[in-house]
């Protein structure tokens, strides 16, 4: 059985599911195997957790005046990252099951993450959540983590 099969048939098993029965399906899957670090995240069994990604830019870490980028620049730098990370961990972002997403300004950035976000989950996105939050610094505008299926 192909990678992309195990992973279809893995998804149908746990959808009708519901919340907590999917849940302990992911669970069940994790722990066939040991926890192991993994690009940007940790392993365990098939699963890949990711940590979460910001995409300001070098200079505004060591320069707060400096700009971090806007909200899509930042987004298209950080799902560049995850998908390096899924790549040298051994799956892509076609595996991904779940996005966490973390906005500064969620009423009047989210539709243009949503433009930058749909070009790399074009085909079959994964489900997603988007959350308003209040980051330490001014230059981030957004943070995502992910969770993946690992072939």
């Amino acid at each position: 059985m192909t990678d992309n099969k195990r992973r279809r048939t893995f998804l149908k098993r746990t959808i009708g599911l519901g919340a907590g029965g999917a849940m302990a399906a992911m669970a069940s899957a994790a722990t066939t195997g040991s926890r192991t670090k993994a690009p940007g995240g940790i392993r365990v069994g098939n699963l890949y957790f990711s940590s979460g990604l910001t995409g300001v830019r070098p200079e505004a870490r060591k320069d707060p005046l400096a700009f971090g980028g806007d909200i899509k620049e930042q987004t298209h730098t950080i799902l560049k990252l995850h998908k390096k990370n899924l790549e040298e961990a051994g799956s892509s972002l076609e595996n991904v099951l779940k996005v966490v997403v973390y906005l500064a300004d969620v009423k009047t950035e989210k539709n243009a993450m949503n433009e930058v976000y749909a070009q790399y989950f074009s085909k079959d996105p994964p489900a997603r959540s988007a959350f308003g939050v209040q980051f330490p610094d001014t230059a981030t505008r957004v943070e995502i983590e992910l969770v993946a299926w690992m072939p």
